[in-house]
């Protein structure tokens, strides 16, 4: 079974017409384009001006308390500061929670954005939203996951995807289906490839890209000869254009045919000491694989920090009691340490590599956490004020971009609004923002975010 998206395609075990027409539907609109557009995407980036980069996005679901993390109040009330203490980083002047050491060492490298926030809604899947697709939508008007436009305009270098979720998608979260992590209008040809497995498994395998022994390749390429007769079949009896599935099964069996792109999931590759460095966890051992991505040809890995916030020790910090009983405690043993391990693994074999300067790191989150603790010593959600940062390429480090006021409630100079986020991710992989385009509902064109980059990041 391959995932398109999130359409299931049973390759190995045959192609139905149903399956494969539920594949392409959803490409058609944002794929049948006029040339002109199709030109503007591909010259979106001169390579005399800009430099092509990639992006690997950590998404921490369910959202960090800012209190207690990246933008501490040491002087505030008890019931504001909470029970952590901010330690001195490499940073002049930046402190961060003392549960973090590792990254307090390499803060220099990282820019904190303090003053982000939004006004519509304190859902995770309003946030989700915003900060993956630089929109907030409905079911009529899905928008694309950043790494879907980073497809869509730059395309895969090779046999791999150009854009990957690690370990899969964001499932339930409390509202609905809508988290911003599919393609949306621009088609099946442009979904995220989702690895929909736990790389720290014993016996973990990618089992997307698994065919049957057959050592004449004959299953393959009878199943690739059956598709080609099903596409001939639609192209004459059927006016809507199938380029959209067409390239979503090419992708599908170049990715169960490459050896390089096995080899790029294969986490033995890597010695028991590297695998150590990052955490045998999921988180760890999926940002392993995003570098090893990165390093094989992926432009856009998202690595999600937990699928769901129910039943699990995650930094939906409520501490209800039940379902969603998260605490400090869950904070200071599992969570801070785990992010702490994998985030500053990732950073410094990307630099040892030569690949820093060449990837934008994001963390990002849905919204920051009440300034007040509630009854049971927990916070809310609130997305009033929040901290997320980057790293890597051109980003300028070691300094932090706005504020919050003396309680962390609002932004207290600098506010900056998730469409910056994301308009600064694209400028920092080099995409021009005032002259790329992409196709909007009805084939209009429609600017990738209405927002501009950060200025500060990059100076």
């Amino acid at each position: 079974m391959l995932n398109v998206g999130n359409v299931k395609v049973p390759l190995c075990h045959g192609v139905t017409r149903r399956s494969f027409l539920q594949a392409g539907a959803a490409g058609l609109a944002g794929l049948t384009l006029p040339e002109l557009m199709r030109r503007e995407a591909a010259g979106a980036v001169d390579g005399r001006r800009g430099k092509v980069r990639n992006c690997i996005t950590i998404f921490l679901v369910g959202s960090p308390g800012h209190l207690d993390t990246w933008d501490m109040k040491p002087d505030a009330p008890a019931e504001v500061r909470g029970k952590f203490k901010p330690a001195a980083t490499n940073a002049t002047g930046v402190k961060i929670c003392e549960h973090f050491p590792l990254m307090a060492r390499m803060m220099d490298k990282v820019a904190l954005i303090r003053s982000l926030h939004h006004k519509t809604g304190a859902t995770h899947e309003n946030g989700q939203r915003w900060m993956m697709t630089g929109h907030d939508f409905n079911p009529d008007n899905i928008q694309p996951h950043v790494g879907s436009v980073v497809s869509r305009v730059f395309g895969p270098k090779g046999d791999l995807p150009a854009n990957v979720i690690l370990p899969g998608p964001i499932g339930n979260t409390g509202a609905g289906p809508l988290h911003g992590q599919t393609a949306g209008y621009l088609g099946s040809a442009h979904e995220p490839f989702f690895l929909n497995a736990d790389p720290a498994s014993p016996n973990f395998k990618v089992t997307d890209l698994e065919v049957p022994s057959d050592p004449t390749g004959f299953r393959l390429d009878a199943r690739k000869k059956l598709l080609g007769q099903l596409d001939d079949l639609q192209r004459r009896t059927e006016t809507a254009s199938t380029q959209g599935h067409d390239i979503a099964y090419e992708r599908a069996f170049r990715l169960l045919t490459s050896p390089k792109a096995k080899q790029a999931f294969d986490l033995n590759k890597e010695d028991d000491k590297a695998r150590d460095r990052y955490g045998r966890n999921t988180f760890g051992q999926s940002c392993l694989m995003a570098r090893r991505l990165i390093e094989n040809g992926v432009r856009y890995v998202t690595v999600n920090h937990f699928d769901t916030v129910f039943g699990l020790s995650c930094w939906d910090m409520h501490a209800d009691g039940g379902g969603l009983n998260n605490t400090y405690l869950d904070y200071e043993r599992h969570l801070c340490p785990q992010f702490d391990q994998a985030f500053t693994a990732l950073v410094t074999d990307l630099e040892k590599r030569g690949l820093l300067s060449e990837t934008v790191v994001a963390v990002l989150s849905e919204f920051g956490r009440t300034p007040r603790l509630n009854g049971r010593g927990g916070r809310d959600h609130y997305p009033d004020a929040w901290t997320n940062f980057l790293c890597g390429a051109n980003i300028r480090g070691g300094q932090v971009i706005g504020s919050t006021d003396k309680i962390g409630s609002r932004p207290a100079d600098n506010p900056i609004l998730p469409p910056q986020i994301l308009a600064s991710i694209y400028h920092g992989m080099g995409i021009n923002l005032d002259t790329t385009m992409m196709p909007g509902p009805g084939e209009r064109p429609v600017r990738l975010v209405e927002a501009e980059p950060i200025k500060q990041l990059f100076a």
